[in-house]
């Protein structure tokens, strides 16, 4: 009876836990969870496309509910697709997916115009533009007059104007584990003016665009602006923008976050790092800016907050700053594998553990790791022991994994690190958690390819 109740107790804490952690890569969070949240096309059967003109049909068709990218697919001049007047859908990119734009002409420019949409998801999306050119063009993807729209775990690159912006009264929009960067050579000499146009993300077009106040709610979680990135991370105007647990690290950086005209930001547990400018003021015209939990590490120019900005209706726990360039390195970008967002995987971990006694005591036990699939439950004796596990973790090549422990209600304990391998082969990790309070934790394990593997951990 008693070994019933604990292996219930334990089957509840899998159950919890994987709730908990699930959260961090997969649920919806931020404004975009409000206003009935976001479902997309839910479960309806998907429509894969490897062309171009099966792509715009696909997406421009309000039949169509989810749409899976398959492969390299190429934008012709003047080919971008308007995606409006729809609700209820989801684009996500297969593995290995791209939507590629080569045109450098003001009119002929930008992969996808997102217009009047509601109830959207794009996820695992690979957009690459054409260089950053100052014409006044289009965009990878602009969003403009739509609400509820999550972008997750896409991958923005090389955008001619910018790699995605949200604009014209857009409301209720979360932008969660993507990437931004400019691995293209800038083009100089547009009618715009600027010689390096690599501007990311705009939010609110203008001053004067006075539709956009009490709209542009917009969260930006677990995302990277990384290599190339010059300004615009984002800037922002008339928003209520809360920015959480991203990572900024391009050394070309000359503004990061910008705060414009009534722009009302809430910047928490984000990383700088090796950047100019972390949070720029610009003319004062802003509402208010609370800073709070960052890390700046060798950065130059402004760092503090100004006022006190909104609070968010809704729950979203930061993570601690010193943990997020190891998540979001790992995990931001197009790394998804399964549309579920990526629960299985193929990286291989095996486990092994040796103890040592409590002073008098004899080894009864020792800590040992079973894998959750098989709801495997460890032995519990009464002399506890705290030991060594030692895990071997076999990694494909160019494959990354960030360890983390928590305990039964699915709490961060510690980050225990990140695992790197440039060929494939198995790579062996001692811990030691003798100074561990004796109980239940998990082991999880995700890696740079969207998979998640979480084992059990039983320290007697």
């Amino acid at each position: 009876m008693m070994k019933n109740r604990y292996l219930r107790w334990v089957l509840i804490a899998i159950c919890c836990f994987f709730k908990l952690f699930a959260h961090a890569q997969c649920s919806l969070v931020g404004w975009a969870s409000q206003n009935g949240g976001v479902t997309g096309g839910g479960t309806a059967t998907p429509v894969i496309v490897s062309t171009y003109d099966a792509l715009k049909t696909a997406i421009t068709s309000s039949t169509v509910k989810v749409v899976h990218i398959s492969g390299t697919i190429t934008i012709p001049s003047g080919g971008r697709i308007s995606f409006q007047d729809q609700s209820a859908k989801t684009i996500y990119g297969l593995p290995g997916s791209k939507l590629v734009s080569n045109d450098l002409t003001k009119d002929g420019s930008g992969i996808i115009y997102v217009k009047r949409v509601s109830n959207v998801i794009f996820r695992n999306v690979t957009f690459v533009g054409p260089a950053a050119y100052d014409t006044d063009g289009w965009d990878n993807m602009t969003i403009d007059n739509s609400t509820n729209v999550w972008v997750d775990h896409c991958d923005f690159q090389d955008g001619m104007d910018g790699n995605l912006d949200i604009k014209a009264a857009a409301d209720y929009i979360s932008v969660t584990w993507c990437k931004f960067s400019y691995n293209k050579t800038p083009v100089a000499g547009g009618s715009g003016g600027s010689d390096d146009h690599r501007f990311s993300n705009l939010f609110g077009s203008s001053d004067g665009a006075t539709g956009d106040r009490g709209k542009l709610r917009i969260t930006l979680a677990n995302c990277w602006w990384a290599q190339g990135c010059k300004e615009r991370m984002p800037r922002v105007r008339f928003g209520k923008v809360h920015l959480v647990n991203n990572y900024f690290n391009s050394t070309v950086s000359n503004k990061c976050i910008m705060a414009g005209y009534e722009a009302d930001l809430l910047i928490e547990g984000n990383v700088f790092e090796n950047v100019k400018n972390p949070i720029d003021l610009m003319d004062n015209t802003f509402t208010a800016i609370t800073q709070k939990n960052n890390l700046f590490t060798n950065t130059s120019g402004n760092t503090s907050g100004s006022g006190t900005a909104f609070t968010p209706p809704y729950t979203l726990t930061a993570d601690p700053a010193s943990s997020v360039k190891a998540l979001v390195t790992a995990g931001a970008g197009a790394t998804l594998t399964t549309p579920d967002c990526g629960s299985t995987g193929t990286t291989q971990i095996a486990l092994t553990t040796t103890a040592t006694p409590v002073a008098g005591g004899t080894i009864t036990s020792s800590a040992r790791i079973a894998a959750l699939s098989t709801v495997e439950v460890s032995r519990v004796y009464p002399n506890p022991t705290h030991g060594n596990t030692t895990i071997n973790v076999t990694l494909a090549k160019d494959e990354q994994t960030i360890i983390r422990l928590f305990d039964a209600q699915g709490k961060l304990v510690k980050d225990l690190g990140v695992v790197r391998s440039e060929t494939e082969g198995t790579q062996q990790l001692t811990y030691n958690f003798s100074g561990q309070t004796p109980g239940l934790y998990f082991v999880s394990f995700m890696t740079n390819k969207g998979a998640i593997s979480t084992y059990k951990l039983l320290i007697d």
